[in-house]
């Protein structure tokens, strides 16, 4: 017996009039919209949540450019994938779409670049991980990227409505209409679960759909962690900010609810990230413990996981706290805007190629270790912020310690007073 369509391929839109949501993308005007309206071979990177419609339009820029389509998961694919790919069209541009384009080795991104330059793939990488941090710049650079949001329920039932008509040729009294309401809240912004839902309650009774059995499905299924009122991304956000705000308890319980939806990598990765940003150079020691703790945790898995997870947790919301790392940030992002006006000395210069010294004057410079203190009295900034301070210690032990150090340093270097501020 042949295999029947999933009702979520069957459903899979055409045309981009037959998409659902993203309308601040799609709509005409705007510039995705015209990307694809104007047919410009430029990569792009959808991310997003799940059934968002990010393979859709993969395959709707695919159709309306008349390129043929290429599908390769990151995950469990292999270079001879793409290999073969190329191989096929050879002298012809193709759309290739890279499912957790995330996931992609290094030795695939290296192989894929000069394909990109030249225009030969067109590549679409999809991936429900946050591009800045998950994919490495050689890539990212190359690509223009556009957020995917959760569908709300009301683009979702669009597509339901349609799927009852011209699908199952179900009319509105075989149909509740509040079903397909719940239908779409427990599907939590992704159409593909909501047709999934369809499909199996369409198979249990055919002839009709109803509120009873909507619910009694979804309880059986657990959909309980309701993306549309109490969001994945709000249950990572508010993990971050009660950490943040040292409320161990708080955290705990987001934790917990994350940990309980099967969201360990996230957790992972922003035990990763944070104590570097929260607390720094305020408890360097248990930055490091955070992170090993993190690092432990991925490679032991749930459930054991847990135990090192509630370690990081708690010593992130204990551990005394360091905004200076971003406040630092602010003022090297302000000053660096545009390097060219401020040239660094010529004794930095690189000192390694032949003649160095007479054409730049790099290398030219007082050697530290040839000095008294192991310090050179010396200026190392570039012309026009001599002497700039980025680093102001924040009031804890641990950088008052350092910060009384940073200052001394840069007093000798530059023989100049602290700040006024700063005595």
């Amino acid at each position: 017996m042949a295999f029947k369509t999933p009702l979520a391929d069957q459903m899979r839109p055409q045309e981009l009039d037959q998409m659902v949501g993203q309308q601040e993308l799609l709509k005409t005007g705007q510039p995705l919209r015209q990307i694809i309206d104007q047919h410009v071979n430029i990569p792009l990177i959808l991310w997003g949540p799940p059934g968002t419609g990010k393979t859709s339009l993969a395959r709707i820029i695919a159709k309306q450019d008349n390129y043929p389509f290429v599908s390769f998961n990151a995950s469990t694919e292999n270079k001879a994938k793409l290999t073969q790919a190329i191989d096929t069209y050879p002298y012809q541009s193709f759309v290739l779409l890279i499912d957790e384009i995330h996931r992609m080795t290094t030795t695939l991104q290296d192989f894929l670049l000069p394909y990109l330059e030249d225009g030969h793939v067109m590549l679409i990488g999809s991936t429900t991980e946050n591009p800045i941090m998950s994919i490495v710049p050689a890539i990212r650079s190359r690509c223009q990227i556009f957020e995917f949001k959760a569908l709300d329920d009301e683009d979702i039932k669009i597509t339901l409505n349609r799927a009852v008509k011209d699908i199952y040729k179900l009319d509105d009294k075989q149909v509740e209409a509040k079903a397909l309401d719940l239908i779409a809240i427990s599907a939590d912004g992704d159409l593909r679960v909501a047709l999934n839902i369809l499909e199996t309650l369409h198979a249990i009774n055919t002839d009709k759909i109803t509120v009873k059995d909507v619910k009694n499905f979804a309880q059986q299924q657990h959909f309980s962690y309701d993306k549309r009122a109490t969001k994945h991304y709000d249950y990572l956000s508010a993990y971050s900010d009660s950490m943040a705000g040292s409320d161990t308890d708080a955290a705990l319980y987001y934790l917990a609810v994350l940990l309980k939806n099967n969201d360990l990598p996230s957790v992972v990765r922003r035990l990763r990230e944070i104590p570097y940003t929260y607390i720094g150079l305020a408890n360097p020691e248990q930055v490091t413990q955070i992170v090993v703790a993190a690092n432990q945790a991925e490679k032991v898995g749930m459930p054991k996981a847990k135990y090192s997870l509630m370690f990081a947790t708690m010593l992130m919301c204990i551990s005394p706290k360091s905004g200076s790392f971003d406040e630092t940030w602010e003022k090297l992002d302000k000053d660096t805007e545009h390097p060219n006006e401020h040239p660094m000395p010529s004794q930095l210069r690189d000192a390694h190629y032949k003649h160095s010294e007479e054409i730049t004057g790099g290398g030219l410079m007082d050697s530290p270790f040839a000095m008294p203190r192991q310090i050179a009295q010396q200026n190392y900034m570039p012309k026009g912020l001599d002497g700039r301070q980025y680093y102001y210690p924040k009031n804890n032990a641990n950088e008052k310690k350092l910060g009384e150090q940073y200052l001394k340093l840069h007093k000798y270097i530059y023989q100049k007073d602290y700040p006024e501020e700063q005595k």
